[in-house]
C-alpha cells in the first residue's frame, strides 16, 4: 500500500516541489553526528558513530 501511494506522488509530482498547506510549519533537523548502539551480552555494546564532514558521512567505532 504505501509503495503504491508513493508511485503515485511520483506520478502526480515528478521531480518538483510538493506544496505543504499555508499553515504547514515544523523543524528541519540537520544532525552533525549519530551515534547508534546495538546491545551486545554482558553489556558489550557495538557503538558506531557517524559525524557529518561537509556533505559526506565518516563512520567511527566506538566499542567494544
Amino acid at each position: 500500500m504505501l509503495e503504491m501511494k508513493f508511485e503515485e506522488m511520483v506520478r502526480t509530482f515528478g521531480e518538483g516541489e510538493i506544496p505543504v498547506p499555508s499553515f504547514w510549519g515544523g523543524y528541519r533537523v540537520v544532525p552533525r553526528t549519530i551515534e547508534f548502539w546495538q546491545g551486545g551480552s554482558r553489556r558489550l555494546h557495538d557503538r558506531f558513530l557517524y559525524s557529518r564532514t561537509g556533505s559526506s558521512w565518516t563512520l567511527e567505532r566506538l566499542s567494544p
